[in-house]
């Protein structure tokens, strides 16, 4: 069907103007693979193809997406995203997209067979290729598959690259339902970030002037019924609410590609995860899911919100923190360039902030919209997805490093720096981490 099919005819008229940033087409079904190869023809005029996987994504739909490619008359030519040593995943970092780009024919276009880090490596060549791509997806297993940023680790940082879009994406669900249930409740945990995600864009818009849309708002406001009104639905791989979950991802990475950036989907919480990514590959102990420690990252800001939303006379100081190299290891003089810009920020911030019923605005403007940790804790936990730090095989002094230094691997203004300014952090975080997350 046409992408518009699914945003509906109120937002389709809404983002008129904007269309052409989304995907052409989504295609959910038993002949997706099919159906991805002939609109995919549509998009493009020559019929050559690179069709990128890993070994686990290959296994559950590789020969599918192949053979509908070679029935639809393109020439396909395969490329395995390869393991690390030691068999650890693939990630999506540019060592590993210069590797894949050296070896890379020219195509007309690309195709990911996969979720994350294939989707994300995929759409990054496509861009600096300048050539459309399709992505069948693999998994219901986080918000990325119609977004047009890219999340890669750059010189050992986390960090956002701006893309474009698939022009198509497909699922069968047969294939969604079968994948592993980590990777299913990792959609879960990287949806239930929106309230707090939303909460920290509308801050951003009343203290610092970024652009907020209501439509775009209202857009992801849809989907949160998906999955708050029976989780358990996704404990037990229902088809419906596996359906239902990957739409829900699907309208939540457009909210991202219209709004121009990560802003809808993505805050504190993701900061959260992406420091806990960064210190896995330092210390070679690893990192979950993305979306799974974004879960619980979300339990955690909430939780902060919840606090600062208790008081209106919060007095709002930078707090008097250096940069420690020591904890980013390699990273650190990319991480300092952006703890450099957070210190900025949080002075503008502090600067509005004083200023007479500022905090009361935003207090009123993100209270309505909020969720309890409880709520989102509950939710996580009926549908079996990771809901405590032991269920991402994290210690609590790990997840507490993490939020100790989040805050300062990119310059965005979140929760983690509101709850710093108000002197909530980091004293609060350990109450919280116990209360909530052991």
């Amino acid at each position: 069907m046409k992408f518009t099919d699914l945003l509906g005819p109120e937002a389709a008229a809404a983002f008129a103007s904007m269309l052409g940033t989304l995907p052409a087409y989504v295609h959910v079904g038993e002949r997706a693979a099919w159906e991805l190869a002939e609109s995919l023809g549509r998009e493009c005029v020559g019929r050559h193809v690179v069709v990128l996987f890993d070994t686990r994504t290959r296994a559950a739909a590789g020969e599918t997406c192949l053979r509908a490619l070679h029935d639809a008359g393109w020439h396909a030519t395969e490329r395995l995203v390869a393991d690390r040593p030691g068999g650890q995943s693939p990630i999506c970092d540019d060592t590993t997209k210069d590797g894949l780009q050296r070896e890379l024919p020219t195509v007309d276009a690309m195709v990911a067979v996969g979720s994350g880090v294939v989707n994300d490596l995929t759409k990054w060549l496509a861009a600096e290729a300048g050539v459309p791509y399709a992505v069948y997806a693999t998994a219901t297993s986080m918000n990325g598959y119609s977004a047009a940023n890219v999340a890669p680790t750059i010189q050992g940082v986390k960090t956002l690259f701006r893309a474009r879009a698939p022009r198509v994406i497909a699922a069968d669900p047969r294939v969604l339902e079968s994948a592993p249930h980590e990777s299913t409740s990792a959609g879960l945990g990287d949806l239930i970030a929106k309230p707090v995600s939303t909460a920290d864009w509308r801050i951003n818009h009343m203290l610092f002037g970024e652009s907020y849309s209501h439509e775009i708002a209202a857009l992801i406001d849809r989907v949160e019924p998906m999955y708050l009104s029976d989780p358990a639905s996704v404990a037990r791989h229902e088809p419906s609410a596996i359906r239902a979950l990957f739409e829900a991802l699907v309208l939540s990475g457009s909210a991202m590609t219209l709004q121009g950036s990560s802003l809808p989907a993505s805050g504190g919480e993701h900061l959260i995860s992406h420091t806990l990514d960064m210190a896995g590959e330092l210390d070679g102990v690893g990192h979950d899911l993305h979306g799974r420690q974004v879960g619980v990252a979300t339990i955690f800001a909430a939780a902060l919100y919840e606090k600062l939303l208790e008081r209106d006379d919060w007095k709002f100081e930078v707090p008097a923190v250096e940069f420690e190299p020591e904890v980013w290891g390699a990273s650190a003089p990319v991480v300092e360039i952006e703890f450099r810009k957070k210190r900025s920020a949080m002075a503008r911030a502090c600067g509005r902030l004083a200023e007479p019923g500022v905090w009361t605005a935003i207090r009123d403007a993100i209270e309505p919209t909020m969720r309890s940790p409880h709520r989102i804790k509950q939710c996580l936990a009926e549908a079996n997805a990771a809901h405590r730090v032991q269920d991402i095989g994290c210690s609590r002094d790990r997840f507490l490093g993490a939020v100790r230094s989040c805050a300062w691997m990119r310059g965005r203004f979140t929760s983690i720096d509101l709850a710093l300014c108000a002197g909530v952090l980091p004293d609060a975080a350990e109450e919280i981490v116990d209360r909530f997350l052991m």
